[in-house]
């Protein structure tokens, strides 16, 4: 099966970048984020204390003004980020594709294809080539392509936990909340 490449909100698949807007809320911290990457870039400055980054980085719905905010958090150590940052992308494309059913439903419908963004400019969450450049280039000169990774653990979450409500109807154990006893 061919990778499934995507990059820009507005093009094919656009629901797996993290600017697509579709909002969700943090219990641990109480917050409601229009995008992954305003949660990622939260989190980024929750991790190094810089409350101020924080909140200008919520005022905003902007994705672009978001990420630029968080190349500026205060303290930032990129070590210290590094040893976080997979962690943080995927826990927040979990609450995003989680809270948003019919995201949660197109994410599923990817079935098991590697998810790739196309990005020619990030070699990090991306693989530093768009889709006609990937296609003419070795796997080997991809770049890391962290954000498909943190699509596909919470693709593959996503399917455990639905296989398990479907086993449990097909069970007859399924959620009786109301029910008379």
């Amino acid at each position: 099966m061919p990778p499934l490449f995507f990059h820009k909100p507005t093009s094919p698949y656009g629901f797996l970048c993290q600017w697509h807007c579709a909002p969700f809320t943090d219990n641990a911290t109480a917050a409601t984020f229009s995008s992954a990457e305003q949660y990622m870039m939260y989190r980024k400055a929750a991790l190094f204390n810089d409350s101020g980054s924080q909140a200008a980085i919520l005022r905003t719905h902007e994705p672009r003004k978001q990420k630029s905010l968080g190349r500026k958090v205060q303290g930032f150590d990129a070590d210290k980020w590094d040893e976080v940052k997979l962690a943080v992308v995927e826990q927040g494309n979990l609450l995003r594709f989680s809270q948003n059913p019919s995201l949660r439903a197109e994410l599923l419908a990817t079935g098991g294809r590697e998810l790739v963004e196309a990005s020619p400019f990030d070699r990090v969450w991306g693989i530093g080539f768009g889709v006609h450049e990937a296609l003419s280039v070795k796997r080997e000169e991809w770049g890391q392509n962290l954000l498909g990774e943190a699509l596909m653990r919470v693709r593959e979450r996503l399917g455990r936990e639905e296989r398990k409500e479907l086993e449990k109807e097909e069970r007859g154990e399924g959620d009786r909340e109301g029910e008379e006893e």
